[in-house]
């Protein structure tokens, strides 16, 4: 049985998604669960950084992002998920190119942190 883990106001998760590239989330804890997202090439340059919240509760890229070994495609979507007792998830859908190759993310949890949302 797998272990959910939630993440207090102010905490971030840095989630690895390809070989070469990883998401980092930063919950505000603020009343509209404001929250950052950065994606990353090797955890240190980033190319997109979306935010979404309870107001706004998709981001998509609208455009290739990246470099010569990882490229975020047009279309990679963040979505904020309102969950029972007062949490919310971060979701990532699309694709990402690493090494020439494309990773399909579907749903990929990038953290549940608690909700101020009303």
């Amino acid at each position: 049985m797998a272990t959910e883990l939630t993440f207090e106001a102010g905490q971030s998760t840095n989630t690895p998604l390809t070989p070469n590239s990883n998401a980092v989330a930063a919950a505000s804890g603020d009343t509209n669960d404001n929250t950052q997202i950065s994606f990353f090439y090797n955890n240190i340059i980033p190319y997109w950084s979306p935010a979404i919240s309870s107001a706004n509760t998709t981001a998509t890229n609208d455009r290739d992002r990246g470099n010569a070994v990882v490229t975020f495609k047009k279309g990679l979507t963040v979505e904020y998920l309102p969950q029972a007792q007062g949490k919310y998830t971060v979701i990532v859908s699309g694709t990402i190119v690493d090494g020439g190759g494309e990773y399909v993310l579907t749903g990929k949890s990038l953290g549940t942190f608690p909700s101020k949302a009303s």
